[in-house]
């Protein structure tokens, strides 16, 4: 039930996400919401069903972002993977470290899905590398929403009975 349900919630924050920044920044900088899943996800989930929800969350990344079919899903699973590994080093509780994580991952995310697709575009096509000061801007803001949407988390957490995790921050 936990990969429908945030399937369903990424869809909800990339539409919210999109909303809002055409009406409040203008397409001046954006956000990467959906990554905040992927952490809660890595801090909280088990290893199958959190793959299986990474993927769903990648997937509707993926159709919202209308980029190459794939990119995004396979990239939301590894930073899934990833924020796993991470969680093993460092202690991720509260909402400091939360946020941290969050930007990290976005970060990690975003900047993925450029090198990938730098690598395989024909050269004309290629982003550019002067993308990574609007990526730093856009992780750097997912960290500034991450606490709240981690405080909606944890009330949907609590919503339907789910136990928290030794790593649930």
């Amino acid at each position: 039930m936990k990969p429908a349900i945030h399937a369903v919630l990424a869809l909800a924050l990339a539409s919210l996400q999109a909303a809002l920044l055409s009406h409040v920044g203008g397409g001046a900088f954006t956000l990467c919401l959906p990554v905040v899943l992927l952490v809660h996800l890595a801090l909280t989930a088990e290893l199958v069903e959190g793959s299986v929800a990474a993927a769903a969350v990648g997937y509707v990344l993926d159709v919202a972002g209308g980029g190459t079919k794939g990119l995004l899903t396979s990239l939301a699973v590894a930073t899934f993977l990833a924020v796993r590994v991470i969680r093993m080093a460092v202690e991720v509780r509260g909402w400091a470290p939360f946020a941290a994580l969050s930007g990290l991952a976005a970060f990690g995310l975003t900047t993925g899905s450029l090198a990938i697709s730098r690598s395989v575009s024909p050269v004309q096509l290629r982003p550019s590398w002067e993308l990574l000061p609007r990526v730093a801007l856009a992780a750097l803001l997912t960290a500034l929403v991450a606490p709240l949407l981690l405080w909606g988390l944890r009330r949907l957490d609590a919503a339907l009975g789910e136990q928290a995790s030794e790593f649930a921050p």
